[in-house]
C-alpha cells in the first residue's frame, strides 16, 4: 500500500480471537516425559467448525502460539495477510494466488479433507460426463480467504466485486498451463492430469439427501421484486451448487456467482448466502468496466447488462446482484465432507434478516417490537434509552455492512458567562401567553435541534447550549479506506457521553436515510411534528371500547358537505409531556375490509406483535407516531383501540408468527392494522431533564457555579462539607478549580451515589487536578450531628431539603447552625412559583387536589416545594434564632420579576462563634478518604 503509517501486526492468537471471539477455546494439556524432571505442555485449539493440537514444548504460551498457527494454516491464513501487507508487492501478491491454486488441486488438499473447498472439489469429482472435476471460480472466489487476502492486496474493490476476484484466480490459473485447464466459457478450473484412482475411489459417496426451504427472489422489469419460497431437493451424491443453478435456469454450478459476504443468520445460528447467474453482458458493451459499477449507477447498468438490476437481492448481499436469486442457508463445513450445514430459510427468516440490516430494523428487533418501536431521533439520558445505546448499535451496523469501526472525535468550548444564558421572565411570559391556545407543550423534546421534529416553527426557540461537549463521527470503508461519512461535531452537550451518543445517532439516522422506510405511510409525512401528530389523530385514529374514567373518543359521522369542519372533528389534547417513560401493553393485528370476510361473515384478523409490557421514552421518537399519537393523550389505566394504515409489507411479514397466513391476508384489501393499548404507567421526566431543556447552561450547573464563586470568593476557608453530595457534582467541579480548601466532606444517605462520587473523585484526582490535602465521603443522614465536622468553615445544601418533610428541613436548618456552626452556609430549593413555567400546568388535570399539587412539582421525589415568601421565612426564622444574616439570590431567570428566580438560594453568614459543649458524636460512616500526605485512598 502506497503511504500511509504502518498498520501494527497481529499475532496469530490475536488474528484468533479477531475471527472467532468467545468461540476459540485454548486447552492445555500437561505431557509428562519420565526422562525429563520437568513437564511438557500440549495445547488443544477448538473452533466452531474444527480443532486442532500442538506439539509439546516448555511454556504454555508456545503451546498456544503453536495451536493457534496451525488453525491458521488450515483455514488458509497467514499472519502477514491481515496486517503485514505492506512487506510484499502486487506480484508477489500474485505468485501467492498462482501458489494457493497449484495446492488446491493438488493430491495432497483432497484427501487432507478439512477445507470446505476440499468437500466442493470432491462433489465435482463425483459428477457425471464432462461435468466431472471442473470446480466454478464462484466457489474459489468465496470461500479460500488466502486467494481472497491476495486479490484485495492487488485491488481492494473485490470485496464487493466477485466477478473481478473470478477474474483475477482465472488470470492466475492461466500461468499454471502444465497443470490447470481454464474453461472461460463456463466459469470453472480443472486439473489437467486426473487425480490418482486410489485418492477417487476414497470419496464417500453416501452424503445424505435433504430438503431444504430457501427464498427466490424474482427480478423485475418495472416495481419490486418478487419474493417466494422455494424448495432445494438435494439427493444423496449431488452438487449443492448445481440444484440451486437449475432452479435459477441455469446448466450447473459453474454458472454461478456466490456472494463473498453472507446475508446474516437463521434463527438457528446458519449463516445465508446470496446465489445468482453470472450475468452476460450486452453485444454493444463487452468492457470489463462494466462489472464494476454500484447501485448508484443503476440506470446506467441497465444499458450494460441483458439481465436487470435485482435491488432487493443486491441490498442484502452488498453486491450487485443481476437477474433472479436465491437466498440459502447451507453449505460445507470444516467437520465433515457431508452437506451438513443446512436450515431453512424462510419467507418470515428472510424478511427479519431484511429488517435487521437497517439501523431502525437494529433498533426494532432489540425492543423486540417491530411495529410499536421505531429508532429513536435524539438521545436524552442513559436512564430514560431502551435497549442498545446508540454507539453500540452503530458498531453493529458498521460490522453488519463491512465497514470500519466509527472514529469519535470529541471537542470543546469556553463557558459562556451565567450573565449571557439567564432567560428572563418577561420572555418566558411572552412565550406562554403566544402558546396560550395551544395544549400540546414541547417543552422536553429532544436536545439536538437537527433533529428534534417535534418544534413547531411557530413556537418559541429554546436555548442552545454554546458551551460543554461537542462530537463528531467518521465512518470508512472496511476494504478500501474511503470516507463513507463525516458528520461533524453539532450541538453542545454537558456530559461527553451524551455527545458521544447523540453523534452515533445521527450518523444511524443518516445511515437509516438510505434503507427503505419500514414504517413508511404513504397518507403521513415522513417527520412528525407536534401538528402532524394532531393531524394523524384526527385523520384515521379513532377510539373506542371501555375507559375506566368514562373518557370516550369517536369518530363521529360527518355530512359530506361538513367534511371540512375540523370543530367537531375529536381534538387531541396531550397529557403526558415529552421527557415521560410510559409503559403500555398492546397488540396489532392485521384486519382485512369486511367486503373480503367470506360467507362466514367474520372478521379476517391476524395477530403480529404483542407486548404485555413495554416502556417508552415520550418525545424522542420511540414510538411509531400513531402509537404516540394516541398514547399520549390517554390517562393511567385507559384503553384505546384505533386502526391506521399499513407499513411496508415486509416489515409485517418479518414480525407475523404465520407468514403465509399474514401474506394471504395482505394480498386481499387490507383495511389496516388495528392497535389495542392499555396505558400501564407514566413516569415524568427527571428535574434534570426539564430545567436542561430551558436553562443552557442546565440550572444544577448554575446552582453548581454559583457556590463555587462564592467558596472562591472566601479565600481563608479551608474545610467545606457539601450535606446531601449525591454523585458529586459540587466536589467535581472544586476539584477543577483553585481554592483555598484544604479539606472537603461530602455526606449522603445514598451508598450508590457516594460510590459514583468516589469513582469520579478518584478519576480527578489521577489526573493531579487540586491542591487539596484531605477528600472524605462519609454515609450518613445529615439531620444527624457528627463531631468531627463541628466548626466547619462552609457548608452546602444545594436541591436536598425539598426531599425531606417539611418538618425535617426546619430540624436540618437547627442542626447545622447550632451544632455544626459553619462560617458560611449555601441553600438552594426550587422555586415553586416558577413551576408554571417550566411544567405548562394546562398539562395536568386531575380531580384530586393533593395529586394535582403534587403533579406539578419538579420531581415525583420531591416532599415538598416553597414559593419565595416561604423560603424567607424559613430562612429568616433560623438566621434569628441562631446569630445568622442571610442573603437571598438565585439562578435561572430573573429576580427582578415574578416569579423570581427558578433556583432560589440562601446564604447564611455566621456574625459570631461562641463555643458549644463539645459532645462527641460519630454516627457517619466513611466510605471512601484520600490523604495527600499518605497518599492513600482507603475503601
Amino acid at each position: 500500500m502506497a503511504g500511509g503509517e504502518k498498520k501494527q501486526s497481529l499475532s496469530p492468537k490475536e488474528i484468533i480471537h479477531h475471527k472467532f471471539g468467545v468461540k476459540a477455546s485454548y486447552r492445555i494439556e500437561q505431557v509428562h516425559v519420565s526422562s525429563r524432571s520437568s513437564c511438557l505442555y500440549r495445547c488443544h485449539l477448538h473452533l466452531p467448525e474444527f480443532s486442532v493440537v500442538s506439539n509439546v514444548f516448555k511454556r504454555k504460551k508456545d503451546a498456544e502460539l503453536s495451536a493457534a498457527e496451525l488453525a491458521l494454516e488450515k483455514l488458509g491464513i497467514q499472519p502477514q495477510d491481515d496486517d503485514d501487507d505492506d512487506d510484499i508487492t502486487v506480484e508477489q501478491s500474485w505468485n501467492n494466488i498462482v501458489e494457493r491454486i497449484e495446492y488446491i488441486f493438488s493430491d495432497e488438499f483432497l484427501s487432507s479433507g478439512h477445507h470446505p473447498l476440499g468437500s466442493h472439489l470432491r462433489a465435482t469429482l463425483l459428477r457425471d460426463g464432462e461435468r466431472c472435476g471442473p470446480l466454478p471460480l464462484s466457489v474459489i472466489a468465496a470461500f479460500d480467504a488466502k486467494i481472497n487476502s491476495r486479490c484485495k492486496f492487488i485491488n481492494p474493490s473485490v470485496d464487493q466485486d466477485p466477478i473481478l476476484a473470478m477474474s483475477y484466480v482465472m488470470k492466475a490459473a492461466a500461468k499454471l498451463t502444465d497443470y490447470i485447464v481454464v474453461s472461460p466459457h463456463v466459469a470453472s478450473l480443472r486439473r489437467k492430469n486426473p487425480y490418482p484412482p486410489a485418492i477417487v475411489e476414497a470419496l464417500d459417496t453416501h452424503g445424505e439427501s435433504i430438503k431444504v426451504e430457501a427464498v427466490y427472489i424474482q427480478c423485475a422489469t418495472s416495481g419490486e421484486e418478487v419474493v417466494d419460497p422455494v424448495i432445494l431437493d438435494i439427493s444423496s451424491g449431488r452438487y449443492y451448487l448445481d440444484v440451486i443453478a437449475e432452479k435459477l435456469g441455469l446448466k450447473d454450478g459453474s454458472q454461478l456467482i456466490i456472494s463473498r459476504w453472507t446475508f446474516g443468520k437463521t434463527p438457528s445460528g446458519f449463516e445465508c448466502r446470496v446465489y445468482s447467474a453470472i450475468p452476460k453482458l450486452n453485444p454493444s458493451d463487452k468492457s470489463s468496466k462494466a462489472y464494476g459499477k454500484r447501485p448508484a449507477d443503476e440506470e446506467d447498468q441497465s444499458s450494460h447488462f441483458k439481465t436487470p438490476w435485482n435491488a432487493k437481492a443486491s441490498s442484502a448481499c452488498g453486491q450487485d446482484i443481476h437477474g433472479d436469486a436465491i437466498v440459502a442457508a447451507l453449505g460445507y463445513s470444516w467437520r465433515s465432507h457431508h452437506l451438513v450445514e443446512h436450515d431453512d430459510v424462510t419467507l418470515k427468516s428472510f424478511y427479519r434478516i431484511c429488517c435487521g440490516m437497517s439501523p431502525n430494523g437494529i433498533y426494532k428487533f432489540s425492543r423486540q417490537a417491530l411495529i410499536a418501536a421505531t429508532l429513536p431521533f435524539s438521545f436524552t439520558t442513559k436512564s430514560n434509552w431502551r435497549g442498545p445505546l446508540p454507539r453500540e448499535m452503530l458498531s453493529i451496523f458498521c460490522r453488519q455492512q463491512q465497514l470500519a469501526e466509527p472514529v469519535f472525535t470529541i471537542s470543546t468550548a469556553p463557558v459562556k458567562p451565567l450573565s449571557e444564558t439567564l432567560r428572563s421572565f418577561k420572555k418566558l411570559k411572552d412565550s406562554e401567553s403566544n402558546d396560550g391556545n395551544n395544549q400540546c407543550v414541547n417543552e422536553y423534546a429532544g436536545s439536538d435541534d437537527s433533529f428534534n421534529h417535534y418544534n413547531s416553527k411557530d413556537e418559541e426557540e429554546l436555548p442552545v447550549l454554546e458551551s460543554g461537549y461537542r462530537c463528531g463521527v467518521k465512518i470508512l470503508s472496511k476494504s478500501l479506506q474511503d470516507l463513507v461519512l463525516d458528520c461533524s461535531p453539532g450541538s453542545f452537550y454537558d456530559k461527553e457521553s451524551h455527545a458521544i451518543q447523540n453523534a452515533a445517532l445521527k450518523a444511524l439516522t443518516w445511515f437509516g436515510s438510505l434503507f427503505d422506510d419500514l414504517d413508511a405511510d404513504p397518507e403521513q409525512p415522513r417527520c412528525y411534528t407536534k401538528g402532524e401528530l394532531n393531524w394523524m389523530f384526527t385523520r384515521n385514529v379513532m377510539i373506542k371500547g371501555k375507559f375506566p374514567s368514562s373518557k370516550r373518543y369517536e369518530e363521529p359521522a360527518y355530512d359530506e358537505s361538513k367534511t371540512m369542519d375540523m370543530d367537531r372533528k375529536p381534538k387531541r389534547v396531550q397529557t403526558i409531556p415529552n421527557g415521560s417513560l410510559v409503559s403500555i401493553s398492546y397488540s396489532v393485528s392485521v384486519e382485512v375490509e369486511a367486503d373480503f370476510w367470506g360467507r362466514t361473515g367474520k372478521c379476517l384478523r391476524e395477530l403480529i406483535e404483542s407486548n404485555e409490557e413495554i416502556e417508552f421514552e415520550v418525545g424522542v421518537g420511540s414510538m411509531n407516531p400513531h402509537l404516540e399519537s394516541v398514547v399520549t393523550q390517554m390517562s393511567v389505566g385507559q384503553y384505546a383501540c384505533f386502526i391506521t394504515n399499513m407499513p411496508a409489507e415486509g416489515l409485517v411479514l418479518a414480525d407475523a408468527s404465520d407468514t403465509v397466513r399474514t401474506r394471504s391476508l395482505l394480498s386481499k384489501l387490507a383495511a389496516g392494522l388495528e392497535y389495542n393499548v392499555h396505558l400501564l404507567g407514566v413516569k415524568g421526566p427527571t428535574e434534570k431533564r426539564v430545567e436542561s431543556v430551558f436553562f443552557k447552561p442546565p440550572l444544577w450547573k448554575q446552582r453548581v457555579e454559583y457556590a463555587v464563586k462564592l467558596i472562591k470568593e472566601s479565600s481563608a476557608a479551608s474545610t467545606l462539607v457539601d450535606f446531601g453530595c449525591g454523585s458529586g457534582s459540587l466536589l467535581e467541579s472544586l476539584l477543577e478549580v483553585p481554592t483555598s480548601l484544604q479539606t472537603i466532606v461530602g455526606v449522603d444517605i445514598s451508598e450508590k451515589a457516594l460510590d459514583r462520587a468516589a469513582k469520579m473523585v478518584d478519576s480527578k484526582l489521577n489526573k493531579g487536578a487540586c491542591n487539596l490535602k484531605t477528600i472524605r465521603l462519609y454515609d450518613g443522614s445529615i439531620l444527624e450531628f457528627d463531631s468531627r465536622l463541628h466548626g466547619i468553615d462552609i457548608a452546602t445544601c444545594l436541591e436536598v431539603i425539598e426531599h425531606m418533610e417539611e418538618d425535617e428541613a426546619f430540624q436540618f436548618g437547627k442542626t447545622v447552625l447550632t451544632l455544626f456552626r459553619p462560617k458560611l452556609l449555601i441553600v438552594s430549593t426550587p422555586n415553586y412559583e416558577y413551576n408554571k413555567i417550566l411544567h405548562k400546568s394546562s398539562l395536568y388535570h386531575s380531580k384530586d387536589k393533593s395529586m394535582s399539587q403534587r403533579s406539578k412539582f419538579r420531581s415525583h421525589e420531591h416532599k415538598f416545594e416553597w414559593t419565595r415568601a416561604q423560603f424567607n421565612h424559613w430562612a429568616s426564622k433560623l438566621a434569628k434564632s441562631h446569630n445568622y444574616s442571610v442573603e437571598f439570590s438565585g439562578v435561572g431567570g430573573s429576580g427582578d420579576v415574578d416569579p423570581g428566580f427558578a433556583s432560589q438560594i440562601a446564604v447564611f453568614k455566621r456574625r459570631s462563634f461562641a463555643e458549644v459543649k463539645k459532645v462527641s458524636m460519630q454516627p457517619y460512616k466513611v466510605i471512601w478518604e484520600w490523604t495527600r500526605a499518605q497518599g492513600d485512598k482507603k475503601n
